[in-house]
């Protein structure tokens, strides 16, 4: 996890909105008489997390987003990354600074993979040695084999692998923030899924604080470390963690964009526990094995699909006991009963 380095800056955030607003003039060609975009927006992004945006179009999460690169020119209060106020940066090393992701990708058609994922490197004036070495190491990580990839272009990709080349590319510096808008967003669902893991995995690995917006609750719940639930005006309905804003929703703008798809994704966000073990229960001997930790969907879908009244339970390379699928409902039940803590920011 990167740390941050600025004197007297408290380390536990790497983004700071500071009564952050964004308001387009009246009588704009594109925004006529529109209300404030951001109005009076405060939020901390921590060192290291990820945290998503997500709420209905026209909310105010792209464009807050955007104020971080200065893509859009905050018209009231202050932005801060790693403790400075981006306003006092010069633009293009601010840019140069921060990874940025979207939804096209964005590639350069006439340049290989390699050349674009060099692009900020070359402008940086690295050498031919060491920027080459970054490329090979970037294209290892998400997943494309130098050999196969550095010199196609990208006609010739996928669109799962243009965009597994537009997160080499803004990483290509190892920035200390990177920010994502809609990135999987083109990608069809299997291979969306399959970027959200191996992103998710290259995140831990690398502990880039990562700013992500989308309009897409299940993505936001399955990505974040903490999900800001935002509406009109990038006002901020609910910041908590995942499990939080599902099992929890702060307002009726959280409740309906869970909608009805809450028992699904708590049971994607719920771990079975111990407690919801049987230590002296017993499985048939061909009886397929969960562990403790796992999705309590995994579970479930375990039980369902082999048809049995229970499954053993393995911890630490142990048998610990059963499972039912009672075991795992009343788990659920757990998960919506529970209090919700005192302490989440934004209820």
């Amino acid at each position: 996890m990167r740390a941050v380095t600025v004197p007297g800056v408290d380390d536990e955030w790497a983004i700071r909105f500071e009564h952050a607003a964004k308001t387009y003039a009246a009588g704009s060609s594109s925004r006529r008489d529109a209300p404030a975009a951001v109005d009076e927006l405060t939020l901390d992004v921590r060192t290291g997390e990820v945290l998503v945006l997500v709420g209905p179009s026209g909310c105010g999460k792209s464009t807050t987003l955007r104020m971080v690169n200065r893509l859009v020119e905050p018209t009231g209060g202050r932005v801060l990354v790693e403790g400075r106020d981006v306003a006092t940066l010069d633009v293009v090393e601010l840019r140069r600074r921060i990874g940025y992701v979207i939804q096209n990708v964005g590639l350069f058609p006439h340049r290989t993979v390699a050349q674009n994922v060099a692009t900020v490197p070359r402008l940086l004036g690295w050498d031919r040695t060491r920027t080459r070495a970054r490329v090979a190491e970037l294209l290892e990580l998400v997943g494309l084999a130098p050999d196969r990839y550095a010199r196609r272009y990208p006609h010739a990709l996928s669109g799962g692998e243009r965009q597994r080349v537009g997160v080499a590319r803004a990483l290509a510096t190892d920035p200390p923030v990177l920010l994502m808008d809609e990135p999987f967003g083109a990608v069809d669902p299997v291979g969306r899924r399959r970027l959200q893991d191996e992103f998710a995995r290259i995140q831990r690995e690398l502990g880039t604080t990562v700013m992500l917006v989308t309009h897409d609750i299940d993505e936001a719940v399955r990505m974040a470390d903490r999900v800001a639930v935002m509406s009109l005006g990038g006002h901020v309905e609910q910041l908590a963690a995942p499990l939080e804003i599902v099992a929890h929703p702060a307002t009726p703008a959280v409740a309906d964009l869970v909608g009805r798809g809450r028992v699904a994704r708590l049971l994607a966000l719920g771990r079975l526990s111990p407690d919801d073990v049987d230590a002296h229960g017993t499985a048939a001997p061909d009886a397929p094995v969960v562990h403790v930790g796992d999705e309590l969907g995994e579970v479930l879908d375990t039980l369902a699909s082999d048809g049995v009244t229970a499954v053993a339970v393995h911890h630490d390379g142990a048998l610990v006991g059963t499972v039912t699928s009672t075991a795992v409902l009343a788990a659920l039940r757990r998960l919506v009963a529970a209090p919700a803590p005192a302490d989440v920011p934004g209820r």
